[in-house]
């Protein structure tokens, strides 16, 4: 699949994040780190950036990924530890990014996850994510569930959420999300809809 085709034919494309063998339809864009039938791009989508140019995707889509998303910043002495490979002259600062991809950045993956969501997202794109609730069997039984997450994770993304009146974006300031709609049962699955906001120096 021809990825510049589609920008050009469709105006953007439809992209399955970590899609596995079960992509979406032949019409979207699959990106695993597997090999699989389907996938388009075998990339790990924990190591940023990706490669898509920004505002490529009019909507994305992820179906129980989130959850195996490591929500803490990377080992700062990985970064200590590659910064002295480069000094020493053992490795370059290219080979340092095609083998980690953006080594340097401190952001705990999964915020870092949803900020390169944003970027590849069309102004206005949205994101929808399924996953298991936190309190859920689902998330508790499979011990690659790494990232567990409740109704209430969506709002730090939203700096005009209503309920919390934006406080909890304020914390970490991401890039900006709307939060369009949550349904959850605390025993099953949650399913997130999401918009892209325009960015806007008032959020900060």
């Amino acid at each position: 699949m021809n990825i510049a085709d589609l920008l050009i034919e469709r105006g953007g494309i439809q992209l399955d994040i970590g899609c596995g063998g079960n992509k979406q339809g032949a019409d979207w864009v699959g990106m695993d780190l597997r090999a699989l039938p389907g996938v388009d791009i075998v990339h790990d989508v924990t190591m940023f950036p990706w490669p898509l140019p920004d505002g490529c995707a009019v909507r994305a889509i992820c179906s129980h990924l989130v959850e195996h998303i490591p929500p803490h910043p990377p080992d700062p002495r990985l970064r200590a530890f590659v910064q002295l490979m480069i000094d020493k002259n053992a490795i370059t600062e290219d080979e340092a990014r095609a083998s980690l991809g953006d080594w340097q950045d401190s952001t705990p993956r999964f915020m870092r996850f949803m900020d390169e969501v944003w970027r590849v997202l069309k102004p206005l794109g949205q994101f929808a994510i399924t996953l298991p609730h936190g309190y859920s069997p689902g998330q508790l039984q499979d011990p690659s569930h790494i990232n567990a997450s409740n109704e209430a994770t969506w709002a730090y993304f939203d700096p005009l959420e209503q309920q919390a009146g934006g406080l909890l974006y304020r914390i970490y300031k991401p890039r900006p999300w709307e939060l369009q709609h949550v349904t959850w049962s605390p025993a099953g699955n949650m399913e997130v809809l999401m918009r892209k906001r325009i960015d806007d120096p008032s959020y900060y």
